[in-house]
């Protein structure tokens, strides 16, 4: 990782306070919670070999060693409770508009969001943010925004291969991982007044996820029952609308979908 390169654009340019890099680190939202108070805001944590990465409902994130890209973000925020789910539906968007940037003079491609926090490229998901809140009773919060990207990984363990992949094997070529990243830090930075419209954060959002009307199979957290529903809507609040075979409609803040593709 080249953090010379990274320091000189985005620390001496004022958009990130530091860059704290390790070769090899358990998880930077770990490491970010546990020193929060010490961690300055536009505070970058960042490893080239992330060893037990988790994703939502601690699910492990497996990452290749110096193939992909895994930081979080310590970002300072006014944002009320009932309105954490924008800096993740805003963050989800922005990494959404890097990657399109990244491979805009590809080939081919089908990348979209998939609710509430994840990226597919040609219906496989190659990223995924994991959203964590300090000093939830002080006006400015403390958001600690994880992401975790394949980028130039091959192979995958063979229990999670046929759902995850890369954008090298999806467009046949390496990424420069410091150019990704840098395209994510300015596009976050150049946006970030939209965090205070939710109706544009949403809308835009929607518009990129491709997924009203989709069938899909629905797993509920609180009992962990699944159903084939279809989306209906994708409202403000982050909540996810799904309608039944009854057309019986129900609204969910969390939970997990699988798309249903059909052949």
């Amino acid at each position: 990782m080249n953090t010379d390169l990274l320091k000189e654009i985005l620390v001496d340019r004022n958009l990130l306070s530091s860059i704290i890099y390790f070769e090899e680190l358990d998880s930077t939202n770990a490491y970010s919670k546990k020193h929060c108070s010490e961690l300055r805001d536009n505070a970058l944590v960042l490893t080239s070999f992330q060893t037990s990465g988790t994703g939502r409902f601690g699910r492990p994130w497996k990452s290749a060693k110096n193939q992909n890209l895994t930081f979080s973000l310590l970002k300072h925020y006014h944002l009320r409770v009932d309105e954490f789910h924008l800096m993740n539906f805003y963050t989800s968007y922005i990494l959404y508009l890097t990657l399109h940037q990244i491979t805009a003079d590809y080939q081919k491609r089908e990348l979209f969001l998939k609710w509430p926090n994840d990226l597919l490229l040609n219906r496989k998901k190659t990223a995924g943010i994991l959203l964590d809140v300090k000093d939830m009773n002080s006006d400015i919060k403390k958001f600690i925004i994880g992401i975790g990207l394949n980028v130039n990984q091959a192979e995958f363990p063979e229990e999670i291969n046929f759902k995850a992949t890369s954008l090298k094997n999806e467009f046949r070529c390496d990424f420069i991982i410091e150019e990704i990243l840098i395209n994510f830090i300015s596009l976050f930075y150049e946006n970030l007044d939209m965090l205070n419209d939710s109706d544009l954060i949403m809308s835009l959002w929607k518009s990129k996820s491709h997924c009203a009307g989709s069938k899909v199979r629905f797993k509920k957290l609180q009992d962990g029952l699944e159903s084939e529903v279809i989306i209906d809507d994708i409202e403000n609040d982050g909540g996810l609308v799904v309608k039944d075979e009854t057309g019986k409609k129900s609204k969910y803040y969390s939970g997990e979908i699988s798309i249903i593709y059909e052949n």
